[in-house]
C-alpha cells in the first residue's frame, strides 16, 4: 500500500506584521504603532500595567483586523482609534453624574464615534473581500536592513522638488554659492519694496518692521501697508500649507504697534 504523506504549513503569523523582516517596511509600522498608541486614552495616573496592558490590546486589535498592505494599515489604524474615542466618550458621558446636557453630549460624540468604527470595518472588509486572501502561513518576508533612511529619501525628495526653482547650481563654489543667496534675497527685498520711497520712509526698524506712529507720513503709510499685505500672505500660505482654507481675520492697528 503506498504511503501517503501530509502536507503541514505553519500556522498564520498574525504578529508577523510588527517583525523587522516582516511583510512591511518597519518604518512605516513604527509610524502607524505610534499614530495609534497617540489615539489611546491614556491616564498618567494609572499604574504602569494597566497602560502597558491597553497598549498591547491595541496591537492585538491591530493585527486581529489582518493588514495585508499599507492601505489596510491605515484603515485598520482608523477604524481602531474610532473605537478608542468611542470608549473614552461613553466612559465619560456615563460618569459625569446626574443626567445633563454635558452627558448626553458626550454619549451623542460616542454613538458617532461608533458609527465611524463600524464604517470602518466595512470597508476594510469590502477591499478584503477582493481575490487576494490572507495568505496560509506566516506573510512572505522582506529584507529591510539595506532599506533607506526615511531622512535620505525626504532629504532627496526636497533636493527633487528644488530643481528649476532658483536655486544655487551644485556645482558653485561656496563663495559663488554665497554670492547667489546674497543676491537673491536683495532682489527678494526689492520685489517686496517696488514702488516704495524707502529713502525717504524714517522709521524702519533693522529686521524691516516698523512701529505705528500716531499721524505716518505718506511714505510710512504706504510702507506699513505693504507690510501688512505681506504679514496676511505668509499667514495664508501657512494656513494652506496646514490644510485651514479661511481666510484669515484682518485685525485692527493702533498707535504703538509693531508691523513685522
Amino acid at each position: 500500500m503506498p504511503e501517503t504523506t501530509t502536507e503541514t504549513t505553519q500556522p498564520y503569523d498574525r504578529a508577523a506584521i510588527f517583525h523587522d523582516n516582516g511583510p512591511f517596511n518597519p518604518s512605516f509600522m513604527r509610524e502607524a504603532i505610534r499614530t495609534l498608541f497617540r489615539t489611546l486614552p491614556l491616564d498618567p495616573d494609572e499604574p504602569q500595567g494597566w497602560s502597558d496592558r491597553r497598549m498591547h490590546a491595541a496591537l492585538l486589535g491591530l493585527s486581529a483586523l489582518h493588514p495585508r498592505d499599507e492601505i489596510e494599515v491605515m484603515l485598520s489604524v482608523q477604524a481602531l482609534s474610532a473605537y478608542h474615542a468611542a470608549a473614552a466618550c461613553w466612559r465619560i458621558g456615563m460618569n459625569l453624574g446626574p443626567l445633563s446636557g454635558n452627558n448626553t453630549r458626550h454619549i451623542t460624540t460616542a454613538c458617532s464615534a461608533a458609527r465611524t468604527f463600524d464604517t470602518m470595518l466595512r470597508a476594510l472588509e469590502r477591499r478584503q473581500a477582493k481575490p487576494l486572501a490572507i495568505p496560509i502561513g506566516r506573510p512572505a518576508t522582506r529584507t529591510w536592513e539595506d532599506a533607506p533612511n526615511p531622512t535620505e529619501i525626504i532629504t532627496a525628495l526636497e533636493e527633487t522638488c528644488r530643481e528649476g526653482h532658483g536655486q544655487p547650481d551644485p556645482n558653485l563654489t561656496p563663495e559663488q554659492r554665497a554670492a547667489a543667496e546674497a543676491l537673491r534675497e536683495q532682489q527678494r527685498i526689492e520685489k517686496e519694496n517696488e514702488g516704495l520711497d524707502i529713502a525717504n520712509t524714517e522709521g524702519i526698524l533693522p529686521g524691516g518692521g516698523m512701529i505705528l506712529t500716531e499721524n505716518p507720513t505718506p511714505q510710512q503709510a504706504a510702507y506699513m501697508g505693504r507690510r501688512l499685505g505681506l504679514m496676511y500672505k505668509r499667514e495664508i500660505e501657512e494656513n494652506r500649507r496646514k490644510g485651514i482654507t479661511k481666510m484669515p481675520k484682518i485685525r485692527g492697528i493702533r498707535p504703538g504697534d509693531l508691523i513685522p
